[in-house]
């Protein structure tokens, strides 16, 4: 059973943004980022996908894994969110029950605890998220980096020998050359030798149908924008064009729109794919790990002890008041 690389990315790679971004500058290709650990970490990944990933793909739990979050974005955000929650909650239930402890200390490691939880997990989150943009861009780098070290890596076959220093033109024209490839090679060549030959571009003729939906969207903002101010000229061109909202709606969530979807779409080179997810799930994880364990906690201490004081002296006055009373 081939394994498919488009399902292959559980984190984020079903859930894309309906526009088609603009695509400028060129990334730097030789960086000394990765440098120091880009051997071991190569020789890593490269176990790690021949020894775990092709392995779990094929598995049955892999698929219906897949089949189950594959609408669910930013998976490893996810886990380590929930992870947290469980652990906070446990100190949280153990810190009220712990007879050792004065009551209203206890209140105040309590709460202590569920503002540290909430804290990070809101930062987290909120940091994780502006860091996206930055570790694209440093993505980008990587695989402009790899391509131009490992040619194989290109998919030359499909795409031809395109320049690694103008990858962001190749994510914008990747749909358009591989589906004229596409087309130009099963009409020159047997059906047999089509069939080898879609195997060698690491490709399936099924997939002719997902690129040229890829290119009906592209002409579909073209109008979008031409016709920004006539919405009736739109939806004539729409049903002229033999589709709907609904579907351009749908198709807009697997446009090739960054390197990710570019490997997974047409490069398919699954020691990449790796190598991609790596870097997305370090991010989370380095991001997460900062802000539970060190950054929110110190942050939280002084706020929590205070409020937990304030919570305490207002509790002895109401019970001063009310011996008073009696």
């Amino acid at each position: 059973m081939q394994v498919n690389l488009q399902t292959a990315n559980i984190n984020n790679n079903s859930y894309r943004p309906a526009q088609q971004p603009a695509f400028t500058g060129a990334p730097r290709i030789h960086s000394k980022l990765f440098d120091p650990v880009k051997k071991q970490y190569d020789n890593l990944a490269e176990g790690i996908a021949r020894n775990y990933y092709e392995k779990f793909y094929r598995s049955k739990f892999a698929k219906k894994f897949i089949d189950k979050t594959k609408n669910v974005k930013n998976m490893t955000t996810h886990m380590s969110a929930i992870g947290a929650t469980l652990i906070s909650g446990m100190y949280t239930v153990r810190t009220l029950q712990n007879d050792k402890l004065d009551p209203e200390k206890r209140k105040t490691l309590a709460l202590n605890d569920v503002m540290t939880w909430a804290i990070s997990t809101a930062g987290s989150y909120f940091l994780d998220n502006k860091l996206g943009d930055w570790c694209n861009k440093v993505t980008t780098r990587f695989v402009a980096n790899y391509v131009a070290t490992k040619p194989e890596a290109k998919n030359i076959e499909l795409l031809g020998d395109w320049d690694p220093k103008k990858i962001y033109k190749i994510i914008e024209d990747a749909p358009q050359i591989a589906y004229d490839k596409i087309t130009e090679m099963k009409s020159k060549l047997s059906p047999e030798e089509f069939s080898k030959w879609l195997g060698k571009a690491r490709i399936n003729e099924d997939d002719l149908t997902d690129i040229s939906d890829q290119l009906l969207y592209k002409k579909y903002l073209k109008q979008k924008k031409a016709l920004s101010k006539n919405p009736e000229k739109l939806k004539e061109w729409i049903k002229n064009a033999g589709t709907s909202e609904e579907i351009l709606t749908k198709i807009s969530k697997s446009v090739t729109k960054n390197v990710l979807d570019l490997n997974l779409d047409f490069l398919r080179d699954k020691r990449l794919t790796t190598l991609i997810d790596g870097i997305g799930v370090l991010k989370s994880l380095f991001v997460f790990g900062m802000v539970y364990r060190y950054i929110v906690p110190v942050l939280v201490m002084k706020p929590a002890n205070k409020i937990g004081a304030y919570l305490h002296q207002k509790n002895a006055e109401k019970e001063q008041a009310a011996n008073k009373a009696a």
